[in-house]
């Protein structure tokens, strides 16, 4: 089964049998893997992503429950998610890959990154989840009309085919299933010491979701880590800001650490915190 996304790149839709069941995943692209965790939403197909297929494969894993997927028994934490992200690389993809994750996908590819570090080449968690330090209270859900507010800066960039609230709220429950509503998950931000990959955190100027102390945490306690800030976007960059999105992509996985040197006007509107 094939998904256009917005910009006109062709997703396959694909399973493969895990040792814990089937397992749905989305693919497009040619070029070096990227493995791509989305957000508590689910699966979205955003013009960013379609313009990363043009020089990578971009392999979108469906976390089991998500989308109208059955649950895996003995999958039902972040750890055994990882786990099970891990044999999805190993089965499907065979070599090392970058890794990009979206809030719940971001808190997970940093759990996939500690567990399974000679899977993982470049890491960016884009406005990830699991990091909210304890003294900045979470804020309630709200209505669907404050939570797309939270979630976006141009929700009127949105590309076509966005689940409805009901949707979108189902999913979230699924997100909730595996992390426990957690906002800061101490096991893992013990383990960040670990992360010996070069890591390109992402956040918003306008996320209401995460606050900027989340991206604060992990470039404090990952070595090698730099922080972003992309103005005018909310929690999703991507949709808020593709063409920056795409473009500090695109750089960080070509140059790694050296992209941060010199990005020229192409990445004007980014606030690096890098030292």
């Amino acid at each position: 089964m094939m998904n256009e996304g917005p910009a006109g790149a062709p997703f396959n839709k694909q399973t493969v049998d895990l040792s814990s069941g089937p397992l749905t995943y989305h693919v497009a692209g040619d070029g070096p893997p990227v493995l791509y965790l989305h957000s508590a939403g689910g699966i979205r197909f955003t013009y960013a992503l379609d313009e990363l297929a043009n020089d990578h494969r971009i392999y979108m894993f469906v976390a089991p429950g998500f989308d109208g997927t059955q649950p895996h028994d003995g999958v039902d934490t972040m750890q055994g998610l990882a786990d099970l992200a891990a044999e999805f690389v190993d089965e499907v993809i065979g070599e090392t890959v970058d890794v990009i994750g979206q809030s719940f996908g971001g808190f997970l590819s940093v759990w996939f990154t500690v567990r399974h570090p000679d899977k993982v080449g470049f890491l960016v968690p884009q406005c990830p989840s699991g990091f909210r330090p304890k003294e900045i209270p979470q804020k309630s859900p709200g209505t669907p009309e404050e939570m797309r507010a939270r979630m976006f800066a141009h929700p009127e960039r949105l590309p076509p085919g966005e689940k409805t609230p009901e949707q979108l709220s189902e999913s979230r429950k699924w997100a909730d299933y595996y992390h426990k509503s957690v906002g800061l998950d101490e096991e893992l931000v013990a383990r960040l010491g670990e992360i010996e990959c070069q890591t390109l955190i992402l956040q918003g100027t306008r996320d209401g979701m995460m606050p900027p102390e989340s991206g604060q945490l992990l470039k404090r306690d990952i070595p090698r880590a730099k922080l972003l800030f992309v103005y005018d976007a909310g929690h999703n960059i991507e949709v808020d800001q593709p063409e920056r999105f795409i473009k500090l992509i695109r750089d960080f996985f070509s140059r790694g650490e050296a992209f941060i040197v010199n990005p020229g006007d192409e990445l004007a509107g980014v606030e690096a915190k890098a030292g």
